[in-house]
């Protein structure tokens, strides 16, 4: 595939992220300047069109939380930056990731979903967590179930934001959401209240 093809197409979800069910080939050419041929070449119709870009999207999404991964620090600070990064990035693909959500059910297999989710944020919130419960930073708590709370809290959050503003503010956004998770994971220490 040539280089740059996702960015286009991610940079242009824009102008096709409306009436997906009314949309052409050629609507989406035009949108992304991508000639229609190539796209016939790498896709088979607007659905497969759409596999790509979920596919892409996650793809994005593990390269963002690993980054996010080797940030030094306790729990608090190394979960505050995965949530960090997830929030960064839904504001950096506001368009395709409205779309995606909108067409999700036409987007891929459930398991191929389910997978990309999981190695991009489950598993690594879930090491998080474990290491966290393992310190002593956070009470004992099924690590399944909060890294599956926190990827769908995070993600409803920064699409309400992009539905209602059309951006995320990252930091104010985890500023706001971040605590509200913490103050119920967290271990309470030795001589002071919970935070």
């Amino acid at each position: 595939m040539p280089p740059g093809l996702a960015d286009k197409l991610t940079s242009a979800a824009a102008g096709f992220a409306v009436a997906f069910d009314d949309l052409r080939m050629e609507d989406i050419a035009s949108a992304s300047g991508i000639p229609r041929a190539t796209l016939y070449y790498y896709f088979a119709g607007k659905d497969d069109l759409l596999a790509f870009l979920l596919r892409s999207m996650l793809d994005d999404l593990q390269v963002s939380v690993d980054t996010a991964l080797e940030v030094r620090g306790d729990t608090r600070t190394r979960l505050r930056a995965v949530m960090r990064a997830q929030l960064g990035h839904l504001a950096a693909n506001p368009a395709a990731a409205q779309l995606l959500i909108m067409n999700l059910g036409r987007a891929g297999r459930v398991s191929t979903i389910g997978s990309g989710i999981d190695n991009g944020f489950h598993a690594p919130v879930r090491q998080i967590l474990a290491d966290g419960v393992a310190a002593g930073d956070l009470v004992d708590l099924d690590v399944d179930v909060a890294a599956a709370a926190l990827f769908g809290a995070v993600t409803i959050v920064g699409l309400r934001s992009l539905v209602s503003t059309g951006s995320v503010d990252v930091d104010a956004t985890t500023d706001r959401l971040f605590p509200v998770f913490w103050s119920g994971m967290a271990a309470a220490k030795p001589g002071s209240a919970k935070p």
